[in-house]
């Protein structure tokens, strides 16, 4: 009969190294596709992955993913012969705040006391062991294999990750601003991703310079410059669309929040995955979130009402020039969004 230890277990010192050893020998590989939502800020990239959170066939990244360099939005440079820099390169270093401070969407609120904060438990020295113990046991030789590595070690070192055992998943989801906006940048994550899926929504140009310009003071103070940043998502999610087909899903942020289940039936059918209701309130970890949205929000949910406000916050003369730039690219948008069903 094996000896008990005269040590009682909430005394022994390598309680850290059983956690990391049980971890590891019950490790839940994640290698399965990606599907990245991406297109300018204030579009409603945030709710997408919000609504995909508590979806049982999901790996939901919880925040934005920042595995690009230099900036989140660039897609990471991988040498393939250099294995020593993988995790260094891929590491998202926002973990760090979550874990000490809790998640908030933006670091902003912090400031406010009633902002909605909520509990993050990752150990980063774990996914480091994780990563580097799936690089010795799969031998990564394209991209894809030390993504797969990555996201597995992500996924596994977040503790409670209310999703993790549930089975089986079909992809992994998660939001980037702007990765999309650039053509390379799309065309190297259907090399890495060739089963991938790019998400792009596109917001009518009036409703998005209001939430724009209301979420970053000073940011898009020339109207002609904010538009045509504007322009150039929508033009690349339709490039997109017309140059990888049915690899890339468009919606409109107005299709998304005014009809919720109409367009999520059409998400779940594009993916692969069963309809259900979790697709239909935003969570984060399970939990419901509030609206990430330019203007103070006090419940949880949907804020459909954002979807037409700029008919009282934008003057005639603004809304007119807003129109003129961009109405003909926002029409073709609704038309390829179009929900069915």
């Amino acid at each position: 009969m094996r000896r008990r230890s005269a040590v009682p277990p909430w005394a022994a010192p390598d309680e850290y190294a059983t956690l990391c050893r049980a971890r590891l020998e019950h490790l839940v590989p994640v290698r399965e596709p990606l599907v990245l939502v991406s297109q300018v800020q204030r579009s409603g990239g945030t709710l997408l992955s919000q609504l995909f959170d508590g979806h049982p066939e999901f790996h939901a990244h919880p925040s934005e993913i920042y595995i690009g360099q230099p900036r989140k939005w660039d897609w990471p440079e991988l040498d393939l012969g250099d294995s020593t820099a993988w995790f260094a390169t891929l590491y998202e270093r926002p973990v760090e705040l979550h874990l000490e401070q809790g998640y908030v969407k933006e670091k902003e609120a912090r400031n406010d006391p009633d902002h909605q904060v909520l509990p993050f438990v990752f150990l980063p020295q774990l996914q480091r062991q994780i990563f580097d113990a799936c690089v010795d046991a799969w031998a990564p030789a394209t991209e894809r294999d030390v993504l797969d590595c990555y996201f597995t070690s992500y996924f596994n070192a977040w503790l409670d990750d209310q999703n993790l055992y549930r089975s089986p998943k079909r992809a992994v989801t998660g939001f980037t601003p702007r990765l999309a906006m650039e053509e390379d940048n799309a065309a190297r994550f259907f090399s890495a991703y060739p089963d991938g899926t790019l998400v792009s929504i596109v917001r009518d140009p009036r409703g998005w310079y209001v939430s724009a310009s209301m979420y970053r003071s000073g940011m898009y103070e020339d109207l002609d410059e904010a538009v045509g940043l504007w322009a150039r998502s929508a033009e690349a999610a339709l490039d997109a669309r017309a140059r990888f087909g049915e690899r890339v899903l468009v919606l409109t942020y107005e299709h998304l929040v005014l009809e919720t289940e109409r367009t999520m039936r059409r998400v779940a059918e594009r993916l692969g995955i069963a309809m259900a209701p979790v697709l239909l309130v935003p969570t984060f970890n399970g939990q419901p979130v509030r609206a990430n949205s330019s203007m103070r929000v006090t419940r949880h949910g949907i804020v459909a009402d954002r979807a037409d406000a700029h008919r009282h916050a934008l003057d005639r003369a603004t809304a007119a020039r807003i129109e003129e730039r961009a109405g003909d690219l926002y029409a073709r948008a609704v038309a390829l969004s179009e929900p069915v069903g």
